[in-house]
């Protein structure tokens, strides 16, 4: 039951409009820059009456519920949020995510359209209705899924974007992502605290992501509030991240700090140095050519004119202060300019007037695969446009569509060569680079090499094609136990090798005997497992019994002794190596 005071206080908030808006940045976790903003509402109401009232504004929504003015009270921070926004919603890089109570959009005022009809009537036609995007909370019951769902399909069919808020906190989780199939997911802020020291989150969100990216569903990390949280989401490959670390709510649309742009692109840039340090791929910048120029000023028919006589310049950058502005291609200029009126109607305008500005632009710094992969995610009709590279904010250059699949194909080719045929495991120049990278470098790293023990012996008693199947089972515990990116890779043979970027590796090595010695077992026939060893011949050709396969694993890392040369770091691997080699069974050290 309400008292007295509240439903005063409700009433007095509602009716003298007491709500201000604010707007939280929402940043892409790839370069840094704005993709939208959330709006949302303050209550301006002052209550002195001894602090009786709780007025966040999660508490003036449960009055509003409760006094069922819930419309009514959506309606005006709606409206709020709406006024100021124009400058938002005409943009079409920019969203605005409005929150909605899912009980509230199934109303029969909301669902007649009251967001477009109040945009129109204050703005006009000339906005981008697309870029606002509708925030359902997932902490909220659904009292009328069917209803709830035909709204949800009803907004979708006006081409607004649906996001779910708030996802991993709420009491209908993975059924309200598959019935509502969102273009956005929101991780709730609880997931998110302490992401860098909890394995579990990382598990946890790592999932999501990868449930994002088949689904084609954004994903937005919210309530960041630390450099480690944004670090570890930027490693695990999030889409965007929103919170008080990022940008706080304010009163007009803000960028974020410069330097938290600069840290963004560090840790992006981290990212995939790390991933493919020192590998055979480049980043987009090497493949990047200057490219043709023009001011935004330029008249649209000398453009035209200058085309005609220069029929090798089939796209140009309009690039104004250093920064890339628009973009065309020649066959755009010349569709416009076909037909009766086309010339006429257009060749008094600047080119900037003419050109997209909704461009893909990327930072030089990016590796050649990610660009590849979101190139080929445009729409149709700009598929294959040249990419425009940027190096700090600056126009660098383009790369054509064909240089960027040629040098794919290049690569995929060196991947090929380079890696075992067998495993697919990178093979001995990956390994080489893997590990001068760690010696030469100052982060943690822990080396641990593999070598299956009796393998020789399994191989003359039970055939090749059973070795194989050896190599392969080892080759694929190895994989499924690199859950923190480790690199895996195949010496030959039955060498491995494993590259971990922390010190502690005996985790690792532990989790990898214990998986191999339940599984060996099944590769050999029932009565040798009984035995506990086989029948074969030695190096001289004489029978001999050897014991059922093990593994020794010696390991090398950087926590008590950095490494300066190479030739150390071989010194000291090899004195392991011999050790592990004389004990019996599965056995590891690390040095």
């Amino acid at each position: 039951m309400l008292n007295q005071t509240e439903i005063e206080i409700f009433n007095r908030i509602l009716y003298e409009q007491q709500i201000m808006p604010v707007y939280q940045p929402i940043v892409s976790l790839t370069d840094g820059k704005i993709f939208g903003y959330e709006a949302l509402s303050r209550v301006l109401e002052e209550n002195t009456s001894d602090k009786v009232l709780d007025l966040s504004i999660e508490h003036i929504f449960i009055i509003a519920e409760k006094m069922n003015k819930l419309w009514e009270f959506e309606t005006l921070c709606r409206r709020k949020a709406l006024e100021n926004a124009k400058h938002i919603l005409v943009d079409v890089e920019k969203k605005l995510f409005l929150n909605v109570n899912p009980n509230v959009i199934n109303d029969v005022q909301f669902k007649d359209g009251f967001t477009k009809r109040h945009l129109v009537h204050e703005y006009g036609q000339d906005l981008n209705f697309n870029n606002i995007v509708f925030e359902i909370t997932e902490r909220s019951v659904i009292v009328d899924k069917k209803a709830f769902l035909d709204s949800i399909e009803h907004y979708r069919k006006q081409n607004y974007g649906i996001a779910i808020d708030d996802v991993g906190s709420g009491y209908s989780g993975l059924n309200v992502i598959n019935d509502i199939k969102p273009d956005i997911i929101k991780l709730d802020m609880n997931l998110i605290r302490n992401i860098d020291k909890d394995e579990t989150k990382q598990f946890l969100c790592k999932a999501m992501i990868g449930f994002g990216k088949n689904a084609e569903i954004k994903i937005i990390a919210e309530g960041i509030e630390t450099e480690e949280e944004l670090q570890m989401l930027i490693k695990l490959g999030v889409d965007f991240g929103q919170g008080y670390f990022l940008g706080i709510p304010r009163k007009s649309f803000e960028d974020i700090a410069p330097e938290k742009i600069s840290m963004i692109e560090k840790y992006h840039s981290k990212k995939y140095v790390e991933k493919f340090k020192n590998s055979i791929y480049p980043s987009i910048g090497y493949l990047s050519r200057k490219g043709y120029c023009l001011s935004p000023n330029e008249k649209s028919e000398d453009v035209y004119e200058m085309l005609r006589l220069n029929p090798t310049i089939t796209e140009f950058t309009i690039v104004e202060h250093e920064v890339a502005v628009g973009f065309m291609t020649r066959f755009t200029l010349n569709e416009i300019f076909s037909g009766r009126y086309g010339y006429s109607l257009y060749s008094k305008k600047k080119i900037l007037e003419l050109a997209n500005n909704n461009f893909l632009k990327v930072n030089h710094n990016m590796s050649i695969d990610y660009v590849s992969r979101i190139a080929m995610q445009r729409p149709f009709e700009r598929l294959y446009n040249p990419i425009v590279v940027e190096q700090e904010g600056k126009y660098l250059g383009i790369v054509t569509i064909k240089d960027l699949l040629d040098s794919i194909t290049r690569i995929e080719i060196d991947m090929a060569i380079h890696s075992n045929p067998l495993t697919g495991l990178p093979g001995n120049i990956l390994i080489e680079k893997e590990i001068t990278n760690r010696i030469f470098g100052s982060n943690p790293y822990c080396i641990t090499y593999y070598d299956l023990d009796n393998f020789k012996a399994y191989n003359d008693a039970y055939g090749f094609q059973n070795g194989d199947i050896m190599l392969a089972l080892v080759a694929d515990i190895l994989k499924s136990r690199a859950t923190k990116n480790e690199f895996v890779g195949h010496i030959g043979g039955d060498d491995f090798i494993v590259i971990c970027d922390y010190n502690e590796g005996e985790e690792f090595c532990q989790a990898v005997i214990n998986e191999f010695s339940s599984k060996i077992k099944s590769l050999y026939r029932e009565e040798d497992v009984k035995n506990g060893y086989i029948m074969s011949k030695n190096r001289h050709g004489v029978p001999e019994n050897f014991p059922l396969a093990s593994l020794s694993i010696a390991g090398v890392s950087n926590r008590t002794k950095n490494y300066k040369r190479i030739e150390d770091f071989s010194i000291d691997i090899t004195k392991v190596k011999k050790n592990c080699k004389k004990q019996k069974g599965n056995y590891f050290e690390i040095l």
